[in-house]
């Protein structure tokens, strides 16, 4: 072929134009694509990271939002789903956590991490006392993921009402992680609730060094003072909570009880009559009330406040004390300050017993299904129903004939309108061959 050859002629500039032109929309057009792709990405990731942070935060509506829309485009991630599973258990939504866990067992198998979450989700939702002991070696091994293992074994123990067994692990979570506030925070509350007023105090003050915001640890610290006779202290943080929400009512009346100490008395019956004026049957709003009509020598007035506030909370002793020494501080009143004080005395001994039982007993001999049972009863008895019931049923999981455990469970689904399993408790209660 000879150059001359028509066919071997070079393309025009026209069609050369045109092959610039398609392989540029091409480019642009991958281009658009990958950038969309990463954008996407970048999105998802984004959500991803601020639902970690929320769950940390223990911000736990925010970190489901968040994880919703970072599953949007990461549907297919095991690591996604695993951290939605995560977020589902500490929202206490089980049924989800499983959807989630399946989820990635589908995505990647079964791996070490899901593996672990599985048995976590089990220990929440009930067989704790199975699968402690193997957890526990596994955070004396330095298991990766020590600080999530303690962490849900102390949540199970504190809704149980195992303070003693929550207290050992929560300190083995603070000196795994020394400035984890969530680990401090929880173990000034498991303090506070076995009377340990000084480490409460010391954790909660970490925690607000670390964390200033959390108004929730700020309100506790500040009623631990004021319950330690540490007004003075209380006071700055009460003060800056009534700035933060002005409403909240539980911050009034601890603001109320410093005034009180500061002889700023028209303050405090402002504040107690703001509070009361929006929630007529605020506990501590009407006891604190009593206390300072009684201090006054009001006592018409203090009767009827306290009075009110054990009508919300019959058992509770420190009203009935109140009310014992209003009715003995009037000469006509003697035969009912007496019966008051009988009736103190016996609220005091449940409060006492159960305290014992809880921080003790309980934990010495765990599997006596009579110390289990009468903690549940004490329990209903006070007005904690779930704790209560957990007891009884531990009782049973014991002994599964155990009939103080079927008489009592039988009383309490009376009580609240449940006739089927009343009567499966009480077919039970006869067939243990008992009926007291």
């Amino acid at each position: 072929m000879t150059p001359t050859d028509p066919t071997c002629s070079a393309p025009t500039p026209k069609t050369r134009s045109g092959r610039w032109r398609g392989f540029f929309v091409v480019v642009v057009g991958g281009l658009l694509v990958a950038g969309g792709w990463l954008g996407c990405e970048w999105w998802s990731g984004w959500h991803e990271r601020l639902a970690r942070m929320a769950l940390e935060e223990e911000e736990l509506e925010s970190a489901q939002r968040h994880i919703g829309l970072a599953l949007q485009i990461r549907s297919d991630r095991v690591s996604t789903n695993l951290l939605a599973a995560r977020i589902e258990r500490a929202r206490r939504a089980y049924p989800e956590a499983e959807q989630y866990l399946v989820r990635c067992k589908e995505l990647g198998g079964m791996t070490e991490p899901l593996q672990l979450e599985w048995i976590l989700l089990r220990c929440e939702k009930g067989d704790v006392d199975e699968l402690s002991p193997a957890l526990l070696v596994a955070v004396e091994q330095n298991h990766p993921e020590s600080a999530a293992i303690l962490e849900a074994l102390a949540l199970v123990y504190m809704r149980q009402t195992r303070y003693t067994e929550a207290i050992r692990v929560l300190n083995k979570w603070v000196e795994r992680v020394p400035d984890s506030p969530r680990a401090l925070d929880w173990r000034g509350w498991v303090n506070n609730q076995l009377d340990a007023r000084g480490p409460a105090i010391d954790d909660y003050t970490r925690v607000l060094e670390l964390r200033p915001g959390r108004s929730a640890v700020r309100l506790r610290l500040a009623e631990l003072l004021i319950h330690s006779k540490r007004h003075p202290e209380a006071l700055p943080h009460l003060e800056r909570l009534r700035a933060e929400q002005p409403d909240n009512p539980e911050v009034m009346v601890e603001l109320a009880a410093c005034r009180i100490v500061q002889l700023r008395l028209v303050e405090a019956r402002q504040l107690l009559d703001e509070v009361l004026s929006a929630h007529p049957d605020q506990f501590a709003a009407l006891r604190l009330y009593g206390d300072l009509e009684r201090q006054y020598d009001h006592y018409a007035e203090a009767e009827r406040w306290l009075r009110k506030a054990l009508e919300q909370k019959p058992l509770d002793p420190v009203a009935r004390y109140s009310l014992h020494l209003t009715l003995l501080a009037q000469p006509e009143r003697q035969r009912d300050a007496e019966t008051e004080r009988i009736r103190w005395e016996q609220d005091r001994e449940i409060t006492l017993r159960l305290t014992r039982l809880v921080r003790a007993d309980l934990a010495e001999r765990p599997n006596d299904p009579d110390l289990a049972a009468e903690a549940g009863a004490l329990l209903l008895r006070i007005g904690e129903d779930q704790r209560g019931l957990f007891w009884l049923n531990k009782a049973l999981a014991i002994n599964p004939r155990h009939a103080p455990s079927h008489k009592a469970l039988a009383a309490y689904y009376e009580r609240t309108n449940n006739p089927a399993q009343a009567e499966m408790h009480r077919r039970n209660l006869a067939a243990s061959g008992s009926t007291k």
